[in-house]
């Protein structure tokens, strides 16, 4: 492979049914690391072990780092799985500090170029989880928020922004609508529309921004997953 390609990918609600399907189309791109969000405990073997059929036989799951699984149930039921062509490490839940801990995985993956961090993070969506959304946008701020030796790619699901105008305006979710079609942020919401930007801008400072708009600017509109 001449360059390093990575697939981000919510299979929502655990893949079930739909997994044969999306490694037909994974096998097709020839990803050199895929990241996947929104596995379960009853889909994270499978997606541990099929991308070895298409060449990524190196996986590692948040579950499998948690120091209590009973609590994995629930609204936390949600794993995040990477897998690579290359050998890869897990790293320490603790680094990252948000609240559910299984929500981000990070691995060490030993590419042809180098070592590179890969960090997948599924943020909870603020309206049926409120503050704790923006409690992990924080948590991954702070941590990915310095300088890095290494080089390094933040990929996952995050439930933000609201809108991406094609002025290259960023509408968050902590910001209401007036009745002339403007945008502002009341009194009392500038934490999450703060918590927001954080993660999708400004970790742009810090070689990590947003590499899709980068790419394709902001007249495409896409769905995440």
């Amino acid at each position: 492979m001449s360059l390093l390609r990575l697939v981000s990918w919510n299979v929502r609600q655990g893949g079930g049914s739909r997994l044969s399907g999306q490694m037909q189309v994974l096998g097709t791109r020839r990803p050199g690391v895929v990241a996947r969000q929104e596995v379960t405990a009853r889909t994270v073997a499978s997606y541990r072990e099929q991308p070895a059929r298409i060449g990524l036989p190196h996986a590692a799951d948040s579950f499998a780092l948690a120091p209590d699984r009973s609590v994995l149930t629930g609204p936390r039921r949600y794993d995040q799985v990477t897998a690579s062509r290359w050998p890869l490490r897990a790293l320490a839940h603790a680094a990252f500090p948000v609240p559910w801990t299984e929500r981000v995985l990070s691995v060490l993956v030993a590419s042809p170029w180098g070592e590179l961090e890969v960090h997948t993070a599924h943020v909870p969506p603020g309206a049926s989880h409120g503050w704790l959304k923006i409690d992990t946008l924080e948590g991954i701020y702070r941590r990915l928020a310095q300088v890095s030796p290494l080089p390094r790619v933040l990929c996952g699901d995050f439930n933000t922004p609201r809108e991406e105008r094609e002025s290259g305006e960023v509408i968050t979710w902590g910001q209401t609508k007036a009745a002339d079609g403007a945008y502002a942020t009341p009194r009392g919401t500038e934490r999450w529309d703060r918590g927001e930007r954080s993660v999708l801008l400004g970790l742009g400072r810090y070689d990590l921004p947003d590499v899709y708009r980068l790419l394709h600017g902001y007249g495409a509109h896409e769905f995440s997953w």
